[in-house]
């Protein structure tokens, strides 16, 4: 097997690009580069896997609450989140909703899917992360099937995406320095388009989890740690 190095490069924030978004979201965008220069060195490996343009579906492993931060500047364009029913309380709803569009699921969001869906068909980018939850240990856990019942359903690319360092943020911060967070951006992947049963969708689900672990670390990989990868 080949060997090869990654290289890893700051993120220029000059490239972030927000045009036709409501007056709110652009200010609110321009404070959150800021915030994020201050806090966090980013660097950046795959941009050129990145599009320019939706739809696609955006998956990342689930390390710190900067993750969805770090995913908003690095994606041009409309970007859906998706989160848990219970980060829409107030106040972690209003500063989701300050940032961009979110989609709340959970038993009482019923019609959560199909707006997902109508989101990407609309050429936005939905961007999950498909643990849904953060690891407790750092490692990857095992995904959620939603994620592959949303990419086929909507017969659209995704785009795995790996990010580390942010778990030590706060250990970091209180040193007074500035943690280093690497995130590296895989090839899109195309999966067969729906509908499908809950087996193939978990098959599925393992295998985009598959080409996440593969950006990773191997201490970072947890239960999908069977992957080899060129680090």
């Amino acid at each position: 097997m080949l060997f090869c190095v990654v290289t890893f490069r700051p993120f220029d924030y000059r490239e972030v690009r927000h045009a036709g978004a409501p007056a709110g979201r652009r200010l609110s965008r321009r404070l959150l580069v800021l915030v994020v220069r201050r806090l966090l060195r980013v660097e950046v490996a795959g941009l050129e896997h990145l599009p320019r343009s939706g739809p696609y579906v955006l998956v990342a492993n689930h390390l710190h609450a900067v993750d969805a931060a770090i995913g908003l500047l690095l994606v041009p364009g409309r970007v859906v989140g998706v989160a848990k029913d219970y980060w829409s309380r107030p106040p972690f709803g209003w500063l989701l909703a300050a940032m961009g569009e979110v989609v709340f699921v959970g038993p009482r969001r019923r019609g959560a899917m199909r707006r997902l869906v109508e989101a990407l068909r609309g050429g936005a980018v939905v961007a999950i992360l498909p643990e849904g939850t953060r690891s407790p240990t750092g490692a990857l856990i095992r995904g959620q099937r939603g994620v592959a019942a949303l990419a086929t359903a909507a017969d659209v690319p995704v785009l795995p995406a790996a990010a580390w360092g942010q778990e030590r943020a706060l250990a970091t911060w209180l040193r007074l320095r500035r943690p280093r967070v690497r995130v590296r951006i895989g090839a899109p992947i195309r999966l067969p388009a729906g509908p499908h049963d809950r087996a193939a969708l978990e098959a599925l689900t393992d295998e985009v989890m598959r080409s996440i672990a593969a950006l990773l670390p191997p201490e970072y990989r947890g239960v999908y740690g069977g992957v080899n990868a060129d680090m």
